[in-house]
């Protein structure tokens, strides 16, 4: 299908895209047409991009979600792809590669500098430049050892949030992700945590020295269900803070008797308790690419006593933006990337990176970005085939400046 167009949908493109949707994931269960109406006022407007055939159909759509995404603790602008469906009779012919790459491009005309999703089909993203960042787990734990640890509470309280906390929960999880230095985790928007606490759809309490006039010192959501109670978040200052929010979810543990959670791999609660959790984690992967590179590597943040320096060719014909040579440099927790030479054509007439013959210098293609992005280190690219070039040098300069443990709380 050569005669493929994209374009941004309009409201009187809806009724084919859900149409699409429909065939693709089936019909919307209960509360569908509201989750439809929200999709549709978040994204409409150039967030939502479709692809025509010849004729002018529908065949394809897909959406860009704007969140904020924390990477080593600072928060980039990131477009969360989400919805891309494509008219079954349609498959085959080009269209996901159509739609994806238009959906790449207009993510750098609106400034997300990063992107992540949650694959169907990965193969399709890869070819578009995304590879595996990290995963979602859930993490399950006996509510008897969660309970406990409301003992070390030391004078905390807690009471139930109202609308009123939507602003200070949203600042709570921005100061959190700074002081642990944490990538992935996305930033809920005050007017979502609103829309929660005026719908009560989860249970949500606030904590801190004085609940009810001193100023909260974390917070926890979480839903119950059957037997079992789902955290999604819980945010603490402090020790004191964090078992006082505990020792609320697991006050049920006679008739709640499981807690799962949907956090940071590496939560402190870990730490804390008194047993270990079930030997079963659940965990979605999910994938990752780079928009941006300038922009994104100078406002991620690093490890604040790491020094290091390191050219980088990357290949990236989908994003203009980031293909050329590259000189990467961190220090005081702080990165720049200036771009030393452009990308110059290969001999299929591809885009490459301008040294891509000079093997003196590590070379990448969008996927190997995206995986360096996310922390794997050089060695693994080098073993997938998404590295080439360079030194045992390069390669440690490159582990120390990505070096994390990316992960993700929210599935969209």
């Amino acid at each position: 299908m050569t005669d493929l167009r994209t374009r941004d949908a309009t409201r009187d493109d809806l009724a084919a895209v859900l149409r699409i949707r429909n065939r693709s994931f089936g019909p919307l269960g209960i509360g569908g047409t509201d989750w439809w109406d929200r999709v549709a006022a978040e994204t409409l407007g150039g967030r939502m991009v479709v692809v025509t055939d010849g004729d002018g159909a529908v065949v394809g759509a897909g959406r860009i979600r704007p969140f904020e995404q924390a990477w080593g603790g600072r928060h980039l602008s990131m477009g969360g792809v989400a919805g891309v469906y494509v008219e079954p009779s349609a498959r085959g012919r080009g269209v996901a590669t159509t739609l994806t790459r238009a959906l790449v491009a207009r993510m750098g005309e609106l400034g997300d500098v990063v992107s992540c999703l949650f694959p169907t089909a990965p193969a399709l993203y890869r070819r578009s430049g995304y590879e595996v960042g990290g995963v979602q787990s859930r993490t399950t734990f006996p509510s008897h050892l969660v309970r406990a640890l409301g003992s070390a509470a030391d004078g905390r309280r807690v009471r139930p949030a109202t609308p009123e906390d939507a602003d200070t929960l949203t600042v709570l999880t921005r100061t959190a992700q700074a002081r642990h230095g944490q990538s992935g985790p996305m930033v809920p928007r005050a007017e979502v945590f609103r829309r929660m606490l005026e719908e009560q759809t989860l249970i949500t309490y606030v904590a801190g020295h004085d609940a009810g006039s001193g100023e909260p010192t974390g917070f926890v959501v979480y839903d119950l269900s059957g037997e079992a109670a789902t955290v999604e978040h819980l945010v603490a200052a402090d020790a004191a803070t964090a078992a006082a929010l505990w020792g609320v979810v697991g006050s049920g543990s006679s008739a709640v008797p499981t807690v799962h959670t949907y956090l940071d791999p590496r939560d402190p609660v870990m730490l804390a308790l008194a047993g270990l959790p079930e030997a079963s984690v659940t965990q979605v992967p999910w994938m990752a690419r780079v928009i941006d590179l300038a922009p994104a590597f100078a406002g991620r943040g690093f490890a604040t006593h790491t020094s290091a320096a390191v050219e980088l060719d990357v290949a990236d014909p989908d994003a203009p933006a980031n293909a050329g040579r590259w000189r990467l440099a961190v220090d005081g927790g702080s990165g720049t990337a200036t771009r030393v030479a452009e990308a110059a054509p290969d001999a299929s007439g591809g885009a490459m990176g301008s040294g891509g013959a000079d093997a003196s210098v590590s070379c990448v293609d969008a996927r190997g970005l995206a995986a360096l992005w996310c922390g794997w280190s050089a060695s693994r690219l080098r073993l997938a085939g998404l590295l080439d070039g360079g030194s045992p040098d390069t390669d440690a300069a490159l582990d120390a400046i990505f070096a994390a443990t990316p992960y993700i709380t929210e599935y969209f």
